[in-house]
């Protein structure tokens, strides 16, 4: 019986050292809104690599449309280098990817009409892939975060981009200039 449990469990040990790798999409947790909406509720911390949010998810055996990242929904989730947010979604909630310190690039949709102030606080370097219809939102509500925005709308020119480009870095510089003249310190 003992050389049977033995065989069984290096057999198990076995399976589990060979299985394959797990998909680099991230585990999320989904919560319906009172507006009969889906919205990304929770990452898995030690989720890694890339996320790619779905556009609708099965929640109770009913498809939801996925409209919103919740407030702080991949907070501290320190290992995702790359979240790809569908078409639909509309809203990112406050510090929704605070602290992701590992992110490096963020594709946003024509469909986001909000994006809380704070969303990517503690983010050490990421770049928003955005349209000029939501650039707004990271020109003047990522100033608290080292955010590189790329417009990348098919109908503007390189020189388009780079003035749109310039233009957020002028306004955190000036917004900067304005904070230290009342003593303000910008946060990191």
């Amino acid at each position: 019986m003992k050389k049977a449990l033995s065989l069984l469990l290096a057999l198990l040990l076995c399976a589990v050292c060979v299985a394959p790798a797990a998909a680099a999409s991230a585990p999320l947790t989904y919560k319906v809104t009172e507006f009969g909406f889906a919205m990304v509720a929770d990452c898995d911390d030690n989720a890694n690599g890339t996320v790619k949010i779905p556009a609708t998810v099965k929640i109770d055996g009913k498809t939801y449309d996925v409209k919103f990242i919740g407030d702080k929904a991949f907070a501290d989730c320190k290992y995702i280098e790359e979240i790809k947010i569908p078409e639909g979604v509309t809203q990112i909630g406050s510090k929704a990817f605070e602290n992701c310190t590992s992110l490096r690039t963020v594709d946003i949709p024509k469909s986001l009409n909000s994006c809380e102030y704070d969303a990517f606080q503690g983010c050490e370097n990421v770049t928003v892939n955005c349209y000029s219809s939501n650039y707004q939102f990271f020109a003047v509500y990522g100033l608290s975060s080292n955010i590189r925005v790329n417009v990348q709308d098919k109908y503007k020119t390189e020189e388009q981009v780079t003035k749109m480009n310039s233009l957020g870095d002028l306004i955190k510089r000036l917004i900067a200039l304005i904070l230290s003249w009342f003593g303000i310190k910008q946060a990191a």
